[in-house]
């Protein structure tokens, strides 16, 4: 195996900060791996680049699952790119869908691992399988362009939860600051491309505080995004000790335990274990995110998968008004009369 540290694009890094030791490997486990709990004739399967992630979030659950190779550690097979037609011809039914990535980010700042997601795009697209890019780093134009080649196969999730420099360098270290992967966003609308921000972590007096979402709602909505997705951060016992370290600049480490103390805990997919923000904390949060949306003109919605105690939130578009009624006669002389409305 060859030790190689991979260069970063220019201009990807808000800061001087150390870049991950990236591994070049030969890959042994399969290249598409079938949704969990799904089979495989149901056509979606996820692929990750790479063993571990270069963003270095403190929140990220991968740290906790097997899939993660140490820290500082990145593992990648340059050969991705020539295995995944031979991969996708090796199966009874080739893929619906292909979701990039579920246990890494495809496009980190590191030019070599940017370069072949790219490829492996353009694979799939040409073979005509839908893709779902799920990403906290940079959307360049040439990422909105091969995506905007066929919107009707494409949809991005970005993940963004600040603007602020100091609350994305202490939570996302690697990971473009928030201005900048709003500019990605845009885009890739431009393009024509479905968008979803997804609004996460949300770190109760920290993240989902008035001060923090209203302008990056705001700013959301000015670019034309009109969905989005937030959620609570869940803890785990590998991402705890990290996230309290990122969280100590803040002044906020000591907090972030009892903040979740008498949440629930349930089993989420890979991650396992994971303890959440009591339940009346997280249904009051969100209550005002979703509203904080809609002053801005997005729709903000909380799935079930990471709820699993609170039925799905989110803003609904105004139902349209009602036909004025009919005026009616007036009732006969010695007619009954409705009762009036108590």
């Amino acid at each position: 195996m060859e030790l190689a540290i991979a260069e970063p694009e220019q201009g990807m890094l808000g800061r001087s900060a150390p870049m991950p030791g990236v591994r070049r490997v030969r890959r042994r486990g399969p290249l598409l791996r079938p949704a969990r709990g799904g089979v495989r004739d149901s056509g979606l399967y996820g692929v990750d680049l790479t063993a571990g992630c270069a963003m270095g979030c403190a929140f990220c659950f991968v740290k906790g699952t097997m899939r993660d190779p140490g820290p500082g550690r990145l593992l990648f097979d340059p050969g991705v790119v020539e295995a995944i037609g031979p991969a996708i011809d090796a199966l009874d039914v080739p893929p619906r869908r292909v979701v990039l990535s579920p246990s890494s980010d495809p496009l980190p700042p590191i030019r070599e691992i940017r370069a072949a997601t790219l490829r492996i795009i353009e694979q799939l697209l040409e073979r005509g399988i839908e893709v779902v890019l799920m990403t906290r780093g940079r959307v360049t134009r040439d990422v909105a362009r091969l995506l905007g080649s066929a919107p009707e196969r494409v949809r991005v999730a970005v993940g963004v939860a600040t603007l602020g420099r100091s609350l994305s360098r202490a939570l996302e270290p690697m990971a473009p600051l928030g201005p900048r992967r709003l500019k990605g966003i845009e885009c890739l609308i431009e393009a024509g491309v479905s968008v979803e921000a997804r609004i996460e972590p949300l770190i109760p007096g920290l993240t989902d505080t008035r001060e923090n979402l209203r302008p990056l709602l705001r700013e959301l909505g000015r670019i034309g995004v009109r969905e989005a997705m937030a959620h609570y951060a869940f803890l785990q016992p590998a991402v705890i000790p990290a996230l309290r370290e990122a969280l100590v600049p803040l002044g906020h480490a000591e907090r972030l335990v009892d903040l979740y103390e008498g949440g629930p805990v349930f089993s989420i997919g890979e991650a396992g274990a994971t303890k959440h923000l009591p339940l009346d904390a997280r249904r009051e949060g969100l209550a005002r995110v979703i509203a904080w949306g809609a002053e801005a003109g997005l729709i903000v919605s909380t799935g079930s998968a990471q709820n699993p105690d609170l039925p799905k939130l989110g803003a609904t578009p105004p139902a349209p008004e009602a036909p004025p009624s009919k005026p009616r006669s007036a009732p006969g002389k010695g007619a009954a009369r409705a009762p009036a409305p108590v």
